[in-house]
């Protein structure tokens, strides 16, 4: 059996724990081991067979996690003696919930700009991926503020347009 995810699932950061988070649980219920990583610990069996099945549980719950995660990763949590502390030490990094990560965020999609050459597909990936980032995190983004950001945008161009162009409008009005 596959354990591992594609090389661009892997977790590399906040920005996707929410999806590796989902996708690994997935694979641990799969493999029936979701219970050595979520909920009490798992009292270790005392008959022979039993321990020994346990211990190779063990090891496939943490090579997962293992094989889930960027190199980067692996020195935090190759510390850990148990699976379930793997996944707590990453979900504590990782899961979202702070305050201050939601108000960066609103404060970098406020001030999105489109740079100088970027086309205007970049940009609202931009804006995008920043709502998506939000919304990951639980603080959904209105409507109302996508348009804002495209009216500053498109206020911008305009300007910008004008400023570039202003002799040939003046000529044309002539």
């Amino acid at each position: 059996m596959v354990y591992g995810l594609k090389v661009e699932d892997k977790l590399e950061g906040a920005s996707n724990f929410t999806s590796w988070d989902f996708r690994i649980l997935v694979t641990l219920k799969e493999n029936d081991l979701v219970e050595f990583v979520q909920g009490e610990d798992q009292p270790v069996p005392e008959d022979k067979d039993e321990l020994l099945q346990f211990k190779k549980n063990v090891v496939k719950a943490k090579k997962i996690l293992i094989d889930t995660v960027k190199d980067h990763l692996v020195p935090i949590i190759s510390k850990m003696s148990s699976a379930q502390d793997m996944f707590k030490a990453l979900e504590g990094m990782y899961e979202i919930n702070n305050t201050s990560r939601d108000l960066a965020l609103r404060q970098q999609l406020h001030q999105v700009k489109m740079a100088k050459g970027e086309s205007v597909i970049t940009y609202f990936m931009k804006i995008s991926e920043l709502r998506d980032h939000l919304s990951s995190i639980g603080d959904e983004v209105v409507d109302k503020d996508l348009v804002m950001l495209a009216f500053k945008w498109s206020s911008s161009l305009l300007g910008a347009i004008y400023s570039r162009h202003k002799w040939e409008i003046q000529i044309s009005q002539v």
